[in-house]
């Protein structure tokens, strides 16, 4: 049970840090140490999925940057299985 815990808890400061990423963009702060460490930990997820939606959606659709939002789908989805698997 308390690798469940972590594992849980890993996904909620990963959507947490998705969140202040999404927000943080649309501030537009000075690059610091922390935006920086902050696009290292989320662009790894969100660089692939944005990529994949500029191949596959009209160009009228993306003038919002969806990637976010599909992010915290897919991590919605793979924390459901991968607890489905151990209740």
């Amino acid at each position: 049970m308390f690798i469940i815990r972590i594992i849980n808890w890993l996904f909620n400061i990963f959507e947490i840090l998705l969140i202040i990423h999404v927000a943080l963009s649309w501030i537009r702060p000075v690059a610091n140490k922390w935006t920086v460490l902050l696009d290292r930990i989320v662009e790894p997820v969100l660089g692939p999925i944005r990529r994949f939606l500029q191949s596959k959606l009209p160009a009228s659709a993306q003038i919002l940057d969806w990637s976010p939002l599909v992010a915290l789908l897919l991590l919605s989805l793979l924390r459901r299985i991968l607890f489905s698997f151990v209740w």
